[in-house]
């Protein structure tokens, strides 16, 4: 009788960790950022995971799908609900990920181009191109607003170019928060949490998704709620 109460005391405390590990992500995440995770994996499980592995309890409709995007065969996956990337998109969880150019440009030729702070150099381009102006996240700080240029020109660019929607493409570019953004400390936080989630984090940025597939498959408990997650972020949206 005393064994079994060690085992469910054990069981107990480790659960209540899970729970306060979890507990801690969202908070460095922030109410309003976990809240928003929240609907989205619900929305990804009922309306993309269920509807694409009908069959099968939602830990292996999980597993099936990193072994599908590990070995690339997504050719009859469905398509992700609109719902899930509008709502993403609109969120401020997204700008806690990602950031993007604030100013789009559609030169006639480098006549027109000019070196900024920058200083980036570029050889004459006698055709349209685009150029992209986007924030510093190293280099700028609340005094100053650092800012480093991108100038696309392998692009026909010609009088049928809709160039509204091509600007508007290039307004919407993902670049990367790493410098910053509640999820990039959050992901950083649960390093000390140790096994997978310190092995995520130490590749974090430099580990492709077909290496996280297989690091998830590996290492990682698909019953936790804070894995799920981390599988709809770094794959999904």
């Amino acid at each position: 009788m005393r064994f079994i109460y060690i085992i469910l005391l054990l069981i107990l405390t480790v659960g209540c960790s899970s729970n306060k590990n979890i507990s801690e992500f969202e908070k460095v995440l922030g109410k309003e950022n976990n809240e928003t995770l929240t609907l989205l994996v619900n929305d990804f499980e009922n309306d993309f995971l269920k509807k694409q592995y009908p069959n099968s309890e939602l830990n292996e409709s999980y597993k099936k799908f990193l072994i599908d995007y590990k070995n690339g065969s997504l050719e009859n996956w469905l398509p992700l609900p609109k719902k899930i990337t509008e709502r993403f998109n609109s969120s401020q969880l997204e700008k806690e990920m990602y950031y993007h150019p604030d100013s789009v440009w559609i030169l006639p030729n480098s006549s027109f181009d000019k070196v900024e702070e920058d200083s980036l150099k570029f050889l004459e381009i006698n055709q349209p191109y685009i150029k992209l102006r986007k924030k510093d996240l190293i280099l700028s700080n609340p005094e100053k607003t650092v800012y480093e240029y991108e100038r696309h020109q392998y692009l026909k660019i010609d009088s049928l170019t809709n160039k509204d929607s091509l600007i508007n493409k290039f307004l919407n570019i993902k670049y990367t928060n790493r410098y910053g953004g509640k999820y990039v400390i959050a992901t950083n936080y649960i390093r000390k949490l140790g096994g997978f989630y310190e092995k995520f984090s130490d590749r974090k940025g430099i580990i492709s998704k077909e290496q996280f597939c297989k690091l998830v498959l590996t290492e990682a408990d698909l019953n936790d709620e804070l894995v799920r997650k981390l599988i709809l972020l770094e794959l999904v949206l």
